[in-house]
Order: C-alpha cells, then sequence, then structure tokens
C-alpha cells in the first residue's frame, strides 16, 4: 500500500509540474504587411496592444510605433506600406482603413476611417500623421414632444482631412472648402505647407 500511496503521489507531483511548465501560451504577433526590411505588425502587451514597424538595418531592429489599439476588435480592411521618394528622401506612406457601424432603434450610422502616416525611417521620425472620417447617417427625428410622428433622416458628414500623396511627394489635406499643399523641405526636416491654402465655394442661394 506504500509503494502504491508513493507511486500515485509522484504521479500527481509529476502531472501538476508537467502543467505548471507549460504555462500560458505565447501571443503571436499578427503581422500586417510586409515592404522591403520593414514588417508591420499586432504585438500584445500587458498594457494592451499596438501596431509598429519593425525596421531592420543590419543587426539592429527598430520598434516604431504606429498606433495603440483601443478597441479589442480592432480589424482594417485594408492595410499599406509603401516607399515613396521625395527630395533624394526615401520615405514610408502608412495608410490603413476601418469601418464603423452603430445600430440602434433610432440611429444607424456606417463610417468609413482613414488613416495616414508618413515615416522616415531612417531617423525615426514620423512627419505626418492624418485621420479622416466619412459618414453615413440615418436617423429618427420625432416631431413632437410625445412622440407620436417621426420622420426619418439621412445625412453624410465628413470629419477632418482628406489625405493624397502626389507622384512627387507632395502631399495635399483637403476639404470641401479648403485643400493644402505640403512639400517636404531638407534644410529643416520636415513637410511645409506651399503657398496659401486654396478656399472653394459658391456663394449661397437665396
Amino acid at each position: 500500500m506504500k509503494k502504491l500511496f508513493l507511486l500515485l503521489v509522484l504521479l500527481v507531483s509529476t502531472v501538476g509540474f508537467a502543467q505548471k511548465g507549460k504555462g500560458k501560451p505565447a501571443t503571436k504577433n499578427v503581422i500586417l504587411t510586409k515592404v522591403d526590411n520593414i514588417s508591420a505588425e499586432i504585438i500584445s502587451e500587458k498594457s494592451g496592444k499596438r501596431i509598429v514597424l519593425f525596421v531592420k538595418s543590419g543587426d539592429k531592429i527598430d520598434t516604431l510605433e504606429v498606433k495603440k489599439i483601443d478597441k479589442t476588435d480592432f480589424k482594417p480592411t485594408v492595410f499599406v506600406v509603401k516607399s515613396f521618394t521625395t527630395q533624394g528622401k526615401k520615405f514610408y506612406h502608412v495608410n490603413w482603413k476601418e469601418q464603423v457601424k452603430t445600430d440602434t432603434k433610432l440611429k444607424k450610422e456606417t463610417s468609413d476611417i482613414t488613416e495616414d502616416q508618413l515615416w522616415d525611417t531612417e531617423n525615426k521620425t514620423l512627419l505626418l500623421g492624418n485621420l479622416h472620417k466619412k459618414s453615413h447617417i440615418k436617423e429618427t427625428i420625432f416631431l413632437d414632444a410625445n412622440k407620436t410622428a417621426s420622420h426619418d433622416v439621412e445625412k453624410n458628414r465628413s470629419e477632418g482631412f482628406e489625405f493624397i500623396l502626389n507622384a512627387d511627394g507632395s502631399f495635399v489635406l483637403k476639404t470641401k472648402t479648403q485643400n493644402s499643399t505640403y512639400v517636404y523641405n531638407t534644410a529643416s526636416s520636415k513637410y511645409e505647407i506651399k503657398g496659401a491654402p486654396k478656399t472653394s465655394g459658391g456663394k449661397k442661394k437665396k
């Protein structure tokens, strides 16, 4: 009996040790895209998730933070990293898109969110970060305090600037009424506005 008891104790101890040794499986990074020496990935940490660029240079790897992810269901419909050249400098354009839907009894909203970043990866510098949001909203509006009569209203809304990267490496930030062109200045190592912003808009009808 003593031998059998010792055998059972050893067996239980061995199983317990094996389970402790396994622990939690390591969380793998999610690779979004790769280009040249750059890998764009979602990494998981104790503080949350982040999108980063791993930039390899020889034996060294730099980590550039692109975005902290607040939503657990972050699923970009598009994620692209492309290189471009301007003023003899090679930079990278990071672009991703999301679609967010809100659906209640009184309001339905579909938002298309586009984010653009320009990176000087050699100097680990973010040259531009821009967010543009376009929303289509269908909302039920009540016509009286007792909410006995209502009608549906549909509208489109745009927030922020639309970003356009030109072939020469300059870019445009625009809205319905204004657009501005920015060019890279090698002396300041920054993008700077070219001329005065252009405005547009017709006269209001009486």
